[in-house]
């Protein structure tokens, strides 16, 4: 793992290359980052990237939504060559990008906003970044596994294991050398997701209302409230 500071109140975290040493984490929690909010996070997740990579960004909101304290939207966002570039976040939501970025030597990248004083901990705003210049002929395994677990970031996870030498965990917030069991979340994903969101907070920093969504067979109903 690699967190830097990116801006005020802001840091990141990166799917590195190459090889690392670091023993599995029981707890992968990514400090005490997560959005503020008072029931599940609801959040708009802007799509900025090419038509490549769409699948992928759908297949991991989806695997991400399994989890009961997630259900977040996919929405059509600028996907022109200097928003991709520049990836600009926004305030309330997520926004994913894909980019030659460069020999950063990171193969995905995550950045989150956070508030001041005691919101410090509060996510704000986040992105994530795709680097074509290492996933641009990747095989289909390694992007889903990079977009998972980049998007995983986004809401307060860390990684699972940071040695690519290990053996797979089964989840995309594991750092390897062969992604072809590692693309999708896993159950224990699914417990942190619950420890960090288990809890109600007295504002939200998700920018959408809170939501009750009732699902009655093929009926969905979604209840909001300011």
């Amino acid at each position: 793992m690699r967190v830097r500071s990116i801006a005020l109140a802001a840091a990141g975290i990166a799917a590195i290359l190459g090889l690392a040493s670091s023993p599995a984490q029981a707890n992968h929690i990514w400090g005490s980052y997560h959005w503020a909010r008072t029931g599940a996070v609801q959040l708009n997740i802007y799509s900025s990237v090419t038509s490549d990579w769409s699948g992928d960004l759908v297949t991991a909101n989806g695997d991400w939504n399994q989890s009961a304290y997630l259900n977040n939207t996919l929405l059509s966002g600028a996907a022109d060559a200097t928003t991709r570039q520049q990836c600009p976040a926004v305030t309330g939501a997520i926004r994913v990008c894909n980019y030659t970025y460069g020999n950063t030597g990171w193969a995905g990248i995550a950045s989150i906003g956070t508030g001041r004083g005691k919101n410090r901990s509060h996510i704000t705003r986040a992105v994530a970044k795709m680097n074509d210049t290492y996933l641009g002929s990747a095989d289909a395994a390694k992007r889903l596994g990079v977009m998972c677990q980049e998007v995983g970031h986004d809401f307060g996870l860390g990684h699972q294991d940071e040695d690519f030498t290990n053996p797979n965990l089964g989840t995309c917030m594991d750092y390897t050398n062969d992604w072809s069991t590692n693309q999708h979340p896993n159950q224990h994903d699914y417990d942190q997701l619950a420890l960090i969101y288990g809890h109600s907070d007295s504002t939200t920093t998700t920018g959408k209302a809170g939501a009750t969504t009732i699902r009655t067979g093929d009926t969905v109903t979604v209840i909001t409230w300011a």
